[in-house]
Order: C-alpha cells, then sequence, then structure tokens
C-alpha cells in the first residue's frame, strides 16, 4: 500500500520538477526536500557520506592504531620520525570536521573505534589513534537537535582491541549521547521514509557490526546495511565493482557504495613522499562523480555513496550525490 502511494505522489509531480535544485542549501537538504521525496523509504534515496569520517582527528604524535600489521606497529613506535609522517599521510581521509561536513551535506558517518592499554577511553583511529570519542559524538547529537528535520547514518565499522565491557561501555555512551533520538531497529525499511522520522522524533541510525548488536533495540547490525569495500588503487576496477556491486544489491535494504581507492604496501612504498588527498583521490574524483551522475536512486539504485575527502570543491560530491535524487521526481514509477 505505502508503495503504491509513493508512485502516486510522483506521478502527481509537475514536468518541471525533474530540474528541481535540491542541493543549494546542503545543511538542510533533507528538510527542503520535496513531500513526494519525503514518503519514499530512505534505501531509495541518494545519500552522501564520509569516509572514514574522523580521521581528521589523529595527529603525527599519536601512537600507532591496532588496525595496523605488527610491523608497522613495530616500525611506529621505534622509527616514529620516519613511520608516522608516512602512515599519517595515507590514513587522513578528511580534513573538515564532523559539524562542517554535516553543514556540507554528509548524513552517514563511517567510524572506527579502538581502546588504549591502561585506560578505559575509547578512541576513533585509522592508522593511528585520533581523539576520543565523546566530543566528536556530541557534536554531531547538538547539531541535529538545531537541525530538527535531518537524519544521520552512524555506522561502527570497526572495533579494535574491545572486550565484552568495552562493548557494553561504548554502548551505554552512545544511548547517553543520543538518548531520545534513536530509531529502533526493523527488519523492513518499507515505512522508514523522512517523512516518518520526522514523525516520530528519530534523528539517528546506528549501526554497529559486531555481534552485540542483537542484544540492544537501537542499534542496527550489519545485515541490514550492506557494504563491500573495493580495496583497489585502480580507478578501472573500482568503476568495474562498483557496477557490479550495485548491479547485484538487494532490494530491501540498505546499500553502500564505496567511491574510493586504497593504498596498499607496494603502493605506498612507491610514494612514500606521497598523500592520499594528492595522489589517489584525484585519480578517483572525476570518474566517480562521472559513475554518480550516470546512476540513479529508487528500488535497486543508489542509496548510500561514499567518498574521501568530501569538502573538495565545495563539496561538490555531497551536491552531485543529492541532485541524483531529482530523477525521482520524473514519472517513473518503475522504479519503485
Amino acid at each position: 500500500m505505502e508503495g503504491r502511494a509513493e508512485e502516486g505522489n510522483i506521478a502527481r509531480m509537475p514536468s518541471s520538477a525533474g530540474v528541481a535544485v535540491l542541493n543549494d542549501d546542503l545543511e538542510f537538504w533533507m528538510t527542503r526536500f520535496p513531500a513526494a521525496l519525503k514518503n519514499i523509504p530512505i534505501i531509495y534515496l541518494a545519500i552522501p557520506g564520509s569516509h572514514d569520517t574522523m580521521t581528521y582527528t589523529i595527529e603525527r604524535r599519536n601512537d600507532v592504531g591496532p588496525d595496523e600489521p605488527t610491523v608497522i606497529r613495530t616500525l611506529g613506535r621505534y622509527c616514529s620520525f620516519v613511520a608516522k609522517p608516512i602512515i599519517l599521510n595515507w590514513s587522513i581521509t578528511q580534513r573538515d570536521d564532523v559539524k562542517q561536513q554535516l553543514n556540507g551535506g554528509i548524513r552517514y558517518l563511517d567510524l572506527r573505534v579502538a581502546t588504549k592499554p591502561r585506560t578505559k577511553d575509547i578512541y576513533f583511529l585509522h592508522g593511528l589513534y585520533g581523539s576520543e570519542i565523546s566530543k566528536p559524538l556530541m557534536e554531531v547529537a547538538d547539531w541535529l537537535t538545531s537541525h530538527a528535520n535531518e537524519i544521520v547514518i552512524l555506522d561502527f565499522q570497526h572495533f579494535y582491541a574491545f572486550t565484552d565491557e568495552d562493548h557494553h561501555r561504548f554502548i551505554e555512551r552512545i544511548n547517553q549521547i543520543f538518548r531520545g533520538k534513536l530509531c529502533p531497529v526493523s527488519s523492513r525499511f518499507d515505512h522508514i521514509t523522512l517523512q516518518w522520522l520526522i514523525l516520530k522524533r528519530y534523528q539517528v541510525f546506528v549501526i554497529y557490526r559486531n555481534v552485540y548488536a542483537h542484544n540492544y533495540t537501537g542499534l542496527w547490525p550489519s545485515g541490514l546495511w550492506r557494504t563491500i569495500w573495493p580495496n583497489t588503487v585502480r580507478v578501472d576496477e573500482l568503476i568495474d565493482f562498483l557496477n557490479v556491486e550495485l548491479q547485484n544489491r538487494s532490494l530491501d535494504i540498505a546499500f553502500v557504495s564505496q567511491c574510493l581507492l586504497t593504498p596498499d604496501t607496494p603502493y605506498v612504498l612507491k610514494h612514500l613522499c606521497g598523500t592520499l588527498q594528492r595522489d589517489l583521490v584525484p585519480l578517483c574524483r572525476k570518474a566517480i562523480l562521472s559513475w554518480i551522475s550516470q546512476k540513479r536512486p529508487g528500488r535497486g539504485g543508489l542509496n548510500i555513496v561514499i567518498a574521501d575527502f568530501v569538502s573538495d570543491n565545495n563539496f561538490l560530491f555531497s551536491k552531485t550525490v543529492i541532485q541524483n535524487n531529482t530523477k525521482l521526481l520524473h514519472n517513473h514509477p518503475e522504479a519503485f
């Protein structure tokens, strides 16, 4: 019933709506969405996200994280003057803080966390440790409070050096920070539209990619938000990978397209003085913006799309993803 109502909404949109500009206010793009789009399940909308969102918090002086192989951690400890700058250059994927990213239209945050020896604190990390988790997450919560009709997806992808006690303490912290804002888990997304979320005053999805998710009604398990890592330094392989994965995506769950290149050890050794932003991102950017523009959201189409250095070119990545939703304003019910 709900799907047919959505199709009717799309069909009744005036023909000029197809050229509407949806990305002229990135800070409030969901708030300003046409009513027809607010009544489409969020798994059929194109939503921009940032890869390794919190890497702007890592610093050269910080310790090498447990996400790195033992040999790299050893180099970081005993040859830190040489090793840490190289790790830093290839680990930072975002320059802007989380509030700037949200103001730039980003609504999906890719997060990796770890503990440290001899402390109960939990930190963001990617190669090197970043900041303790509380301040950035509280900034997200405060931003949501002042943006009542916007939603954010927090995807906790990896947990390093976590005990059962660490998971329990971390989940309690998440519940404390986002109290009253968490969307409860559902096995279906049919009813989960922006309009429904606004009415329920739910603003946050927390994806917790660990078995602990099954113990909490506010933590979404991995199986409902599919994300596959391309793991390549070649643009042609990336585009082929994105096409195959999108073509085979499930129609009933959320789907993340990772539009990014990943340096492996041989690549870094050949570019010891290089950086991710200078060497790989420019190769990738033009190709992925073209790829996004050629695709469409809707049933079986684009959903969440993530990239590195999302603020480049005045958040052109966010603008491209958001604008893609205009294709849903055409009279094409088959999209659903």
